[in-house]
């Protein structure tokens, strides 16, 4: 969206530099992309001057030496080319500082051995225009030594190119920016007057409107107003530069009338020749399959019936919110029009402009929804500059057809949800008075309770977040205090499954298993062969028939990765998956927690050792370590006779969903599943089923701790224990004795088995277990007393349970 300040000074009386003006633009949210300065700016240095003195230049023959008063008492030695002036002309007179187009900077200078200070200029030099032959001769009646802009208008501006997000569609209109910018500097927006015509009292000709019609849903609400006997030319000069400024062409006055609006406020306008619309009436529809119209670029477009048309009696003449035609286009012969301002589906415009690769400024701001409350005020808008511009007579009232859907609406706010939201207060007045200088309505119910009504315009505003981002949009982010930044720490509150989950899938991979991740959607013929027939839970609308049903078991997905790997020659077979399973338990569908793996049972690969293959007590001993995660005790392992997954009698289960709710199930995999996998050995497998229920209770919350920076200090003892005692038994014996006794600002570290010795020297049915107690402390080093102490407390407690042999 292009602005110039020199049209958006129509709305708002700005006294701010260019630079400070796009600083406010970005500070409100409307991006500035570039900035173009045209013409000459304001200068005190760029005056009037009077011609007193012209002498020829003793060093050239083309060049004249000039004596220009530019004020009182302030007569400059200028040196001149040009020939077109004699004395007592009134000129321009750029003195030394003045910048002109192209950001060429006037300073004294020495021309062919005379001074010269300052610059009389041409019309090009000014961009006035492409005269560079001559001096621009200015009126005889203009003040010496005035600023040239005060004395003549000089078409000067800058023009701010913005960039708009797709909610702001209030902005593609130099209104819509007046009425932000108005907000930020807490100024007056000057909105125009709408002036009703005066009909004429002369019967309107034939062709004028009898019916207009609304036959689509697309279409909410449709104005038009009939005017007679204009005359076509050319718009005046400052609409020219306007639309210029705007980057559109100029056409004639009266279509370059309907763009200005267009521009003024963002509600497309579009001008029919009203000799060119057949039957009298106009009919709003949705276009037939194949119907073609002829846009005003010449092409044929081919409609179809999501596309919307302006029609008469006969012929679609518009591409409704999009483009016009040549069948209904204003032109040099036109001397009645139709005005026409309505408020077409935004979702309509954009697709149907999408479809034929047309983009306009009507489809950009039709696309981006347009106020629907000035429908019929722009209609009349148009009809009195087209009566300023081209003459003319209004003949028929504004029509109006239909109503918008959209009307304005109130939202609850609460003031004070500023400071929640932002962390900020913003004082409730001055909220009060960006809301108001916004378009909004502000009802105060109580003192924390408002009624905002907003404004048909902003239909992006929805809720209470929305007017508090309008608040600190216009209010600054700059004045945001500054704080320092709080953090707090945050507990991780780890549920139970995943810590279960994250201890088995460390514990298979330290025992160098290989983790996979497979679909957990299978083939159901193929699961129920394994599991059973109504053993699945099958999908209704499946996205593949090879992915119909939820899997009910991890093992055939590693059977696949397994095969995989052996295909491609990967001689790492033990491959492990975490995940969840579908499976049927007392009649009702469950999804639980599985852990599974598998490896062969002779070791692939070929090696210089004789490596050991492993049986079913292998496999269950790999599983019994992550059973004991769970707190109640499993029944016995049982045989499985007959499973379509498992060899009968090499492989074993225990437990059982419906009571304990874990199931563990373990050995050789069905040599028939086998051969359906290509797998050509003998495959050890084992799989935990945990029901969801097992994992119910909360974990404790887990915080960092820092670690220490200071050394620790070792202390080892060896015990005599009976021979059968476990060494981690010993262990953790030993570490609560040490816990216990640990002294102030020490804790426990760590305490390790380092030995387990076995020999003659121990007593009959004894052996000596040497465990190594790590001390240290979080905030000093520790010392030698302190720690001998500590550890011969716990060395009484110790000695209570085993027999010390001796202290290292």
């Amino acid at each position: 969206m292009k602005i110039s300040v020199r049209w958006l000074n129509r709305y708002l009386n700005l006294e701010v530099a260019d630079d400070e003006l796009a600083e406010i633009f970005t500070s409100i949210g409307l991006e500035v992309e570039g900035i173009e300065k045209i013409g000459v700016s304001r200068q005190k240095t760029l005056v009037i001057g009077e011609i007193q003195q012209i002498d020829p230049h003793p060093n050239a023959d083309k060049l004249s030496v000039c004596r220009v008063c530019v004020g009182q008492d302030d007569v400059r030695q200028i040196v001149c080319g040009a020939k077109n002036f004699q004395l007592n002309d009134h000129v321009p007179v750029a003195l030394p500082g003045t910048i002109l187009p192209g950001d060429f900077k006037i300073s004294k200078s020495n021309l062919r051995g005379i001074d010269s200070d300052g610059m009389m200029c041409s019309g090009k030099e000014l961009g006035l225009s492409d005269d560079h032959l001559g001096l621009l001769i200015l009126p005889g009646e203009s003040k010496v030594g005035k600023c040239l802009h005060d004395e003549i208008k000089i078409h000067s501006d800058t023009i701010f190119d913005l960039s708009l997000t797709a909610n702001r569609g209030d902005c593609l209109s130099y209104i819509g920016v007046a009425r932000d910018v108005a907000a930020k500097l807490s100024m007056e927006l000057k909105l125009p007057e709408i002036v009703e015509g005066k009909i004429s009292e002369v019967c309107p000709s034939d062709h004028f409107m009898e019916n207009i019609s609304i036959e689509t849903d697309n279409c909410e609400c449709y104005s038009a107003i009939c005017i007679k006997n204009i005359k076509i030319g050319s718009s005046p000069d400052w609409m020219k530069n306007d639309l210029a400024a705007a980057g559109i062409r100029s056409i004639n006055n009266a279509v370059d009338v309907g763009n200005w609006v267009m521009m003024e406020t963002g509600q497309p306008v579009h001008i029919f020749d009203a000799k060119k619309i057949h039957g009298n009436r106009l009919v709003i529809r949705q276009a037939k399959d194949g119907e073609t119209v002829t846009s005003l670029d010449g092409k044929q477009r081919i409609l179809d019936h999501t596309m919307m048309v302006i029609c008469d009696g006969e012929r679609p003449l518009v591409i409704a919110g999009v483009t016009g035609s040549i069948d209904a286009e204003v032109d040099t012969s036109t001397v009645d029009i139709l005005i026409e301002s309505a408020y077409f589906n935004p979702d309509n415009i954009r697709q149907t402009a999408k479809d034929l690769n047309v983009s306009t400024e009507s489809s950009h701001r039709f696309s981006r929804d347009i106020d629907t409350a000035n429908v019929a005020q722009n209609c009349q808008r148009v009809a009195h500059l087209i009566g300023e511009t081209c003459g003319g007579e209004i003949v028929s009232c504004c029509w109006k057809v239909g109503s918008p859907k959209r009307q304005t609406f109130g939202i609850d706010f609460d003031p004070s949800s500023i400071e929640k939201l932002c962390g900020f207060a913003i004082p409730f007045d001055i909220s009060e008075k960006i809301l108001t200088n916004l378009g909004f309505k502000v009802e105060k119910i109580g003192e924390k309770h408002w009624q905002v009504t907003v404004p048909a315009h902003r239909p992006d505003i929805t809720c209470p977040a929305d007017v508090v981002s309008e608040c600190l949009r216009i209010y600054g982010t700059d004045k945001i205090p500054s704080v320092a930044v709080r953090g707090m720490g945050i507990h991780r509150n780890t549920d139970q499954s995943v810590a279960f989950t994250q201890k088995a899938s460390n514990y298979l991979s330290n025992h160098e298993f290989f983790e996979c991740y497979n679909l957990s959607l299978r083939n159901q013929r193929e699961m129920e062969q394994f599991m059973g027939e109504g053993s699945v839970l099958a999908m209704q609308n499946p996205l593949s028939a090879d992915q119909n049903c939820f899997r009910n078991s991890l093992i055939p997905g590693l059977l696949e990765s397994l095969r995989l790997n052996i295909q491609n020659g990967n001689c790492d077979g033990k491959f492990f998956e975490v995940g969840r399973v579908v499976l049927k338990i007392d009649g009702q569908f469950n999804e639980c927690l599985a852990v599974s793996c598998l490896m062969p049972a002779k070791p692939m690969g070929r090696s210089w050792r004789s490596l050991q293959e492993c049986d079913f007590y292998d496999i269950k001993a790999l599983i019994i370590p992550i059973l004991k995660n769970f707190s109640q005790e499993l029944s016995p392992f049982s045989s499985i006779k007959l499973s379509g997954l498992w060899q009968s009698a090499y492989a074993a289960y225990s437990g059982s969903l419906s009571f304990e709710k874990v199931q563990a199930t373990c050995g050789m995999l069905s040599l028939d599943l086998l051969k359906k996998f290509d797998i050509k050995q003998n495959i050890l497998a084992a799989e935990i089923i945990v029901h969801p229920s097992i994992f119910s209770r909360k974990l404790e919350k887990e915080s960092h701790k820092p670690f220490s920076q200071f050394p620790r200090v070792s202390k080892d003892i060896s015990l005599v224990v009976k021979l059968h005692e476990n060494a981690a038994t010993v262990e953790n014996n030993v570490m609560k004795a040490a816990q216990k006794n640990a002294g102030e600002d020490i804790f426990i570290e760590s305490t390790n088995v380092f030995d387990i010795y076995t020999g003659t020297e121990n007593p009959e049915g004894r052996k000596s277990i040497g465990v190594t107690i790590n001390y240290r402390s979080d905030r000093r080093t520790l010392t030698d007393t302190e720690v001998q102490t500590a550890f011969s407390a716990a060395q009484k407690d110790i000695e209570k349970l085993y027999e010390v042999r001796k202290q290292i």
